[in-house]
């Protein structure tokens, strides 16, 4: 009985970070489609707009697999309602605020993703996780890909070392509120596509010294 309770505890609080992750997916489909519009706005290169749509689409469906893995771990978790999400200063011009969409969400937040995921995925054993996070990961590449595109398009084109000064508080918010919520060190819920704490901080930590950082001082744009 008491191994019972403890795999349904278990899967219960999976449930709710997943849960966490529907509403975290639909507000990354509103900023994706943001950015999509502020991409058109500046005239940026029409691919970049088409890939930024895409990228709206993939987190819609990355939503619909975030719940079917909720409805499949616990009963009478009803989705959280998404937030008003908006990224850059509201005062920028269209142009610079789609840049700062695109690397707060694909250079910073969708590579941590990735790295997190890629991690994840062989310990995950429960077989809708599993699913999800295949469907996810693949599409959180491509997203990662937008961010760097578009970076490199704009430094192409001018300087984007404005970015330097930002760069430190997307990285902030992403490790503390966009990157996948995960559990404490007392639940191992790995089985149920969650790691623990420890782990998420060294992923992230070396995510950011070996790829991010990098990416981000070939075009100009430091960390510190």
């Amino acid at each position: 009985m008491l191994l019972g309770h403890v795999l349904l505890n278990e899967r219960r609080r999976a449930a709710e970070i997943w849960r966490i992750r529907e509403r975290t997916e639909h507000e990354a489909a509103t900023l994706f489609q943001r950015l999509a519009s502020d991409l058109e706005a500046a005239g940026a290169h029409p691919d970049l707009v088409t890939l930024a749509r895409r990228c709206a689409d993939d987190e819609r469906v990355h939503a619909e697999h975030c719940r079917a893995i909720v409805d499949a771990l616990a009963d009478g978790l009803e989705p959280l309602a998404p937030m008003d999400a908006r990224l850059g200063p509201a005062d920028a011009s269209a142009a610079r605020r789609a840049l700062y969409t695109s690397v707060a969400l694909g250079c910073i937040t969708e590579s941590l993703s990735t790295a997190l995921l890629i991690e994840l995925r062989p310990h995950a054993t429960h077989d809708v996780v599993r699913r999800g996070l295949d469907r996810i990961l693949t599409d959180e590449v491509r997203h990662a890909r937008l961010g760097w595109a578009h970076l490199a398009y704009e430094a192409e084109r001018g300087d984007v070392s404005w970015l330097s000064a930002v760069v430190p508080a997307m990285l902030e918010a992403a490790l503390d509120t966009d990157v996948l919520p995960q559990a404490d060190a007392s639940h191992d819920l790995r089985a149920y596509g969650v790691l623990r704490r420890a782990d998420v901080d060294a992923i992230c930590a070396g995510t950011v010294a070996d790829t991010i950082a990098p990416g981000l001082a070939r075009f100009g744009v430091r960390l510190s």
